[in-house]
């Protein structure tokens, strides 16, 4: 009941702000804001430019407006927003991401993209989000896919797709420093450079250092610099050349968890990817993008060390067929190797080979069939196929519907195929043996067949609906599952369930004034296992958020976002853990002067709990501390 006391402070402030002073003509303007978003142009559904109403999955689109408003310092912390998708922070500076429940540390079933690129670290299985190489500034928006896009990201796009993209250096000319600082010796400088360097080339640079202390009691500091580069070169009027690049090598503090010791390490990554874009005619065009990744991760107590990298190619062409027939067609390779002395075999490799197709068929002026079909080849399974058909139908301006049926599956990870990792007692205690941790190279991929009904609109020519409703089929889940229950304890993986995940998922935008929007969003989600319908651990099953952001024409804005989690369940080794529901205030103010080139602010995160747990193991429960920090930002 103490959470409603922080509500009526919410709606004191927003009572409290600046109405009328600022305000200009309202006249058109909330059809004319919810028009646009429904028009809003996405990529990641077919992997072409498309109005976000004519997509075939769900999806939600994060704005660089909405990424600087947030105040968010952790790239996870901005999926918090979104419908469906579930965040937690484990301890610090580590997260887990997923959609449509089954989140965890390593969630195998969230693809993530940059600029085209995979960041899925084949060997932890998941995304290393501490750890990724890009910088929220330099993000043009952020398109998150909730359900299957297998068909055509392919393996491991299960339970959705994050697809991060940025800004492009021809279209973005600024000279940008920005510096933060505040409480837990949160400190963090990033400046940004991008013009044009000749009537053909382009060129955007960023580069940053950051640092903090983490969680108390919890040694996660870090110190982090980092840069990423990206050139585009006009070939031709119809031609372009994109290169990327990056790098950061980090010093990181780990804590004890299931497989780690508490101990200190160093991080290495780096990427370089080559794009060309081809525009064959008005209805063609034709895309390679070649990407190497590397990685390393070496401990101080010399207990971890992995080294891996990857090397992708795809090629694509989008094309119409006549006046009915959109088509996308391709293929990929991706080779990922690593070394790492907790691996049976010291060394590991996957090749993966793939080839897609998708038809967009226009049958009637209201009605549209979307059918697509993935083949990929991988060393770990073998073979498997991520077929899908979408209906779509808008019988009336505004009002469309969507009705998908879809498969999607997961790869294996090196670890979860080929580990070997003993855990000692911690010193000073004697070392000896406490648990033994092996790969299991027999896994089945994990497999999922989805059903998916959505409705998109507007209400009174006012207020923007979304409305998604899915069932999802689970066979062969991995889990971690204990072998042997006596010390030492005996550790491996394997496809421990089948499960049943089913949800409903709505949104609203309202656009109140020309200064002031409002968001909403609720979720229902349940996952549960086939054998004595039990739940499922990282599925909270009701969420929602709210959110107003108030925007004069003088320079001030506040932007107050509000996020409930209900209570979740974490299956450890040893035992089941279940952590309490939370309510989560994050609030932004700033000040803009000088002709917007001066910007002052403050943020605060997690104003309604100085502490509170999202995540845990079985062996240890990390709280997520506030934050508070004040930023200046100089645009020349």
């Amino acid at each position: 009941m103490y959470y409603f006391r922080y509500l009526y402070l919410l709606i004191i402030i927003l009572m409290a702000s600046p109405v009328a002073t600022w305000a200009e003509d309202f006249k058109d303007f909330a059809e004319l804001d919810l028009e646009e978003l429904l028009n809003t142009t996405v990529i990641s559904a077919s992997k072409r430019e498309q109005k976000l109403s004519e997509a075939p999955n769900a999806i939600y689109v994060i704005t660089a407006e909405d990424i600087k408003y947030s105040g968010a310092v952790d790239l996870p912390d901005l999926f918090r927003m979104v419908p469906g998708v579930d965040v937690v922070n484990v301890y610090g500076n580590s997260y887990g991401v997923s959609a449509r429940g089954l989140n965890k540390r390593f969630a195998e079933s969230m693809l993530v993209i940059i600029d085209g690129r995979t960041t899925y670290s084949t060997f932890f299985n998941g995304v290393f989000w501490e750890n990724e190489q890009v910088f929220l500034e330099d993000i043009e928006r952020i398109e998150v896919i909730r359900g299957p896009g297998a068909t055509l990201w392919g393996a491991n796009a299960v339970n959705g797709v994050i697809n991060i993209i940025t800004k492009d250096p021809e279209e973005d000319q600024e000279l940008m420093v920005t510096g933060k600082a505040g409480t837990k010796s949160f400190r963090e400088a990033v400046t940004r450079y991008s013009d044009h360097l000749t009537d053909k080339l382009s060129i955007s640079v960023t580069g940053g250092y950051r640092e903090d202390q983490g969680t108390r009691g919890v040694n996660d500091w870090r110190r982090v610099p980092k840069a990423t580069g990206r050139l585009k070169y006009m070939l031709s009027d119809n031609s372009v050349l994109h290169f990327f690049a990056g790098f950061n090598e980090s010093e990181v503090g780990l804590d004890v968890t299931s497989f780690t010791s508490q101990t200190d390490a160093h991080v290495r990554n780096n990427y370089q990817m080559l794009k060309w874009e081809h525009q064959i005619s008005d209805t063609s065009q034709f895309h390679l993008r070649v990407n190497r990744d590397w990685a390393e991760v070496h401990s101080d107590d010399k207990e971890l060390k992995v080294e891996g990298g990857i090397v992708e190619v795809e090629a694509q062409h989008n094309f119409a067929l006549g006046k009915i027939h959109q088509i996308v067609w391709g293929a990929n390779y991706k080779n990922s190797e690593a070394k790492s002395n907790v691996l049976r075999s010291g060394t590991d490799h996957d090749d993966l080979f793939g080839f897609f197709i998708q038809d967009e068929i226009k049958l009637f002026d209201t009605v549209q069939f979307i059918a697509g079909i993935k083949y990929e080849e991988n060393s770990f399974t073998g073979g498997d196929w991520s077929p899908r058909g979408s209906l779509l139908y808008s019988p009336w301006s505004d009002h469309h519907f969507r009705f998908s049926v879809s498969r999607a599956y997961t790869t294996m990870g090196f670890f979860q195929d080929n580990a070997r990792l003993i855990r000692t007692l911690p010193p000073p205690l004697p070392s000896l043996p406490i648990a033994r941790i092996i790969g299991n190279e027999h896994l089945d991929p994990v497999k999922m067949t989805a059903f998916e009904l959505g409705y998109r609109t507007t209400l009174f020519k006012r207020i923007g609906l979304n409305v998604e409703l899915y069932y999802n089929d689970l066979d062969d889940v991995i889990d971690i599952v204990t072998l042997k229950q006596t010390i030492p304890l005996l550790i491996s993986y394997d496809n421990a369930f089948n499960a049943i995940a089913k949800g409903v998922e709505v949104s609203i935008d309202l656009p109140v004034t020309p200064w002031w929007t409002l968001t909403a969003n609720y979720t229902f989600q349940e996952v549960e296992n086939k054998r004595g319908n039990k739940d499922i651990q990282g599925t909270p099953k009701h969420k929602f958020n709210l959110g107003s952001r108030f925007t004069f024409q003088n320079g001030f804005s506040l932007d107050t976002r509000l996020h409930y989690v209900d209570d979740t369940k974490w299956q450890g080794l040893l035992k089941e853990v279940k952590l309490d529901d939370y309510l989560r205030l994050d609030i932004r103010i700033a000040q803009k002067f000088f002709n917007d080139r001066l910007e002052l602010s403050v943020t605060g995160q997690n104003l309604t709990d100085k502490l509170h747990p999202e995540y845990s193991d079985g062996t240890e429960t990390y709280e997520v501390e506030r934050l508070i920090y004040g930023q200046v930002t100089l645009n020349f």
